[in-house]
């Protein structure tokens, strides 16, 4: 499709997956003329157009030397700024998502503010968001929204207080360890990776009992990233049975490599030393 035949179809299939492809299709052709026809959708009257220009400028992008980067990125951040202040739900949405892609200082507060939204949906694009933000006060909404009571917020910002930030506190682990006992598979899952990543040797013995053939990629990445020697009979163990799980071969992958790390702080410095020689 031509460009303009894109961005009808994708005012007309809005809220369908027929029209979030087209705007897919549209991010990726990044050109001074395309970013003069979604500014202009963005001043639209109608909330429609300024949220399917917001769409494709969270994630414009271009071909340059081979290879996809990131187009116009200072012009579009500041069609993404102004279309938080947005008076329609969607515009704001389209925005908050675009500033996930293409953070800015400037848009924190606001986030933060929209962290509290009564729309579980505008919450998870936050989460979602916060994650890219370097700023000491988006750990602060990561951790509040690490207790939403959306299982899909909680998750989201439980993965960006615990993998996509490397940053370690009192409190980001207090957050952490809360959701090891959460309701929730994967936040479990997310708060046992995030102190896992930290290091954190108070999770050894749960994390042997949670060493099950039944057990999910989780787990292991958690002993992989602890890379502790009490694990490797448990994992030696699991290796060695059959379980549901034994058949996935991503799953056993990634048994073996928790498997190698553990063993490999196991061995004495010395005798490893030998080996390499």
């Amino acid at each position: 499709m031509s460009t303009d035949q894109l961005l009808r179809h994708a005012l007309r299939h809005w809220h369908a997956d027929a029209g979030w492809r087209a705007v897919q299709e549209l991010q990726m052709r990044g050109s001074p003329a395309l970013l003069a026809t979604i500014t202009a959708m963005c001043a639209s009257p109608r909330a429609r157009r300024r949220a399917v220009g917001l769409s494709v400028a969270g994630q414009l992008m271009h071909h340059a030397d081979g290879e996809c980067a990131m187009y116009a990125e200072e012009a579009t951040q500041q069609l993404l700024l102004h279309g938080l202040a947005d008076p329609h739900h969607d515009v704001v949405r389209a925005a908050v998502s675009g500033l996930g892609h293409r953070p800015h200082a400037a848009s924190v507060q606001a986030l933060l503010r929209l962290s509290t939204s009564g729309d579980s949906q505008m919450r998870w694009q936050v989460a979602v968001a916060l994650g890219s933000y370097e700023e000491p006060e988006a750990i602060e909404g990561l951790i509040r929204l690490s207790s939403d009571p959306s299982n899909e917020v909680r998750d989201w910002a439980t993965f960006g207080l615990g993998t996509l930030r490397d940053d370690d506190s009192p409190e980001i682990r207090a957050a952490l360890r809360r959701n090891l006992s959460d309701t929730d598979q994967d936040v479990r899952g997310e708060a046992l990776v995030g102190l896992a990543r930290r290091g954190d040797d108070g999770i050894v013995e749960t994390l042997i009992t949670l060493l099950t053939p039944d057990c999910h990629v989780y787990e292991l990445d958690a002993a992989e990233a602890l890379a502790d020697a009490r694990l490797v009979a448990p994992l030696q163990a699991l290796s060695k049975t059959a379980g549901p799980s034994s058949g996935n071969a991503y799953w056993q992958a990634r048994l073996d490599e928790a498997l190698e790390a553990c063993v490999t702080q196991a061995v004495p410095v010395g005798i490893q030393q030998s080996n390499a020689s």
